[in-house]
C-alpha cells in the first residue's frame, strides 16, 4: 500500500498527505489504526516506553488475530513522529522535520542500500501537519546507539563513511525531476539548516548560550559570534554545485546504531535536502573520533569514501579534486557550540565543540573561508 503526492518507488509503504488525521498522541495508537496502516488484523497494542525528545519515540508491542503472513507482522515496533503537543506548540517548525522523515524513509529508503531500519509506514496529513514513520524497534533487535561520549574505532567510521558514499550515489545530482518533493526547500533557501543555524548564532542565543551558561570550549580566536555567523554564511554561499546530492544533513554519531554484529547505519533522517555531499563526510569524521586518531586517519577516511562514492555509482574525485570543499565544510562542526541550552546535555556540546573546533583549527577553515571573495559580501 503506498500513495503519495508523487510516483511512489517500488517498495514505498505508506500514505503522504492523508487528509484524513493521524494520531498526535499516544493514546490515539489504537489497535484499529494499526490494523488500518499494518494492512493485518491488529488484536492489541501495548505501549512499553514514550521517548520525548525533539521527536517523540513510542515504543510498542503488537499482537494480531491468526498466525498467517508472520513475516508481514512486526511485534515490536517504534512510532516515530510528532507527539509532544508542548513541544510543538512552542515550536511549530517541528512539523517540517518529522514530515521530512517519512518522505525519507517513503521515497528513499525503498532505492538505497544501506543499513537502515525497516520502515512498515510512513505517513503525513494535512489535517494536523503530522508526520510519522513507523519502524522497527532496534533496541527490541539487540542494536546499540551511538553516543557523542563513546568515540569510534577507525573501522567503524570506514563503514560510517561507506554508508554515505552508498546514499550519496543514488541521489548524486539532486535533481528535482528526480526529488520532486525537495522542490519546497526552495522557500528555505534550499537549505533548511541554515535558518536554524542562523537563528542560534544571533546575538540574543549567542548570549544565552555563551554569557548566561557555561560556554562551549571554543578556542578564543573562534568564539567570535560576528566572526562564526560570516563563516557559515560565506560557507552556504560559496557550495560546489559539482557535489549536489541529498545529504542526511545531521550526521553525527549521535545519529547513528550499531546492529548486533558490529555494523554501523544512520537514523534520525529529519533533515534531508539537497546539499553538497561533504557537508556530512566532513560533520561525521571530524566528530566520531577522538582527535588524535582523526588527525591520524583522517585523510584516508576521505580517500575511502570517494573510492566507495564511485564504486557505488557515484562520480570519480581525487582527494585533491575536493580537498578545499572538506575543508570549508568542517565549519558545519562548530553548529555544536551553538546548540541552546537543554538540546542537548552540556557533556555532549562540550566534547563535540572541542572535536570540531580542533579540526576547524587544524584545516584552517575560518581562514580559508575568510580568504574567498564572497565572505566580503556577508
Amino acid at each position: 500500500m503506498a500513495s503519495s503526492p508523487y510516483p511512489a518507488p517500488a517498495g514505498a509503504r505508506g500514505v503522504l498527505n492523508s487528509s484524513e488525521p493521524l494520531p498526535v498522541t499516544p493514546q490515539e495508537i489504537t489497535a484499529e489504526w494499526a490494523t488500518k496502516v499494518l494492512g493485518q488484523k491488529v488484536k492489541t497494542v501495548t505501549i512499553v516506553k514514550e521517548i520525548h525528545s525533539t521527536a517523540s519515540k513510542i515504543l510498542v508491542d503488537l499482537t494480531y488475530e491468526g498466525n498467517a503472513d508472520a513475516d508481514n507482522k512486526p511485534t515490536q515496533v517504534c512510532i516515530k513522529g510528532g507527539f509532544n503537543k508542548a513541544l510543538m506548540a512552542l515550536h511549530p517548525s517541528l512539523l517540517w522535520t518529522y514530515r521530512r522523515e517519512a518522505e525519507f524513509y517513503f521515497y528513499i529508503s525503498p532505492i538505497v542500500n544501506m543499513n537502515l531500519p525497516k520502515a512498515w509506514y510512513c505517513g503525513t496529513d494535512t489535517v494536523a501537519g503530522q508526520g510519522l514513520v513507523v519502524m522497527s524497534n532496534l533496541s527490541a533487535q539487540g542494536c546499540d546507539f551511538g553516543e557523542p561520549l563513546k568515540p569510534w574505532p577507525v573501522e567503524r567510521v570506514r563503514a560510517g563513511v561507506e554508508e554515505l558514499a552508498s546514499f550519496h550515489a543514488k541521489t548524486w545530482g539532486a535533481a528535482e525531476e528526480d526529488f520532486p518533493w525537495l522542490a519546497g526547500d526552495k522557500s528555505m533557501g534550499g537549505n533548511p539548516l541554515m535558518g536554524m543555524i542562523s537563528s542560534l548564532v544571533s546575538p540574543e542565543p549567542w548570549d544565552v548560550r555563551f554569557k548566561q551558561h557555561a560556554p562551549p570550549p571554543l578556542p578564543k580566536p573562534i568564539a567570535n559570534r560576528e566572526r562564526i555567523e560570516r563563516a557559515f554564511k560565506t560557507m552556504w554561499a560559496t557550495e560546489n554545485p559539482k557535489l549536489k546530492c541529498v545529504i542526511h544533513g545531521d550526521a553525527h554519531v549521535g545519529n547513528t546504531f550499531i546492529t548486533a554484529d558490529g555494523r554501523p547505519g544512520f537514523i534520525d533522517w529529519q533533515a534531508p535536502h539537497a546539499g553538497v555531499n561533504l557537508q556530512d563526510v566532513a560533520y561525521f569524521v571530524t566528530g566520531a573520533m577522538d582527535i588524535g586518531e582523526r588527525r591520524k586517519h583522517e585523510v584516508d577516511l576521505v580517500k575511502h569514501y570517494l573510492q566507495a562514492l564511485h564504486e557505488s555509482g557515484g562520480p570519480k574525485f581525487e582527494k585533491d579534486d575536493i580537498w578545499h570543499d572538506y575543508r570549508k565544510h568542517s565549519l558545519h562542526g562548530l553548529a555544536w557550540a551553538l546548540t541552546a541550552p537543554g538540546m542537548q546535555s552540556d557533556e555532549n556540546v562540550f566534547v563535540m565543540t572541542e572535536r570540531h573546533a580542533a579540526a576547524v583549527a587544524d584545516h584552517e577553515t575560518m581562514e580559508l573561508l575568510e580568504s574567498l571573495p564572497e565572505y566580503s559580501q556577508q
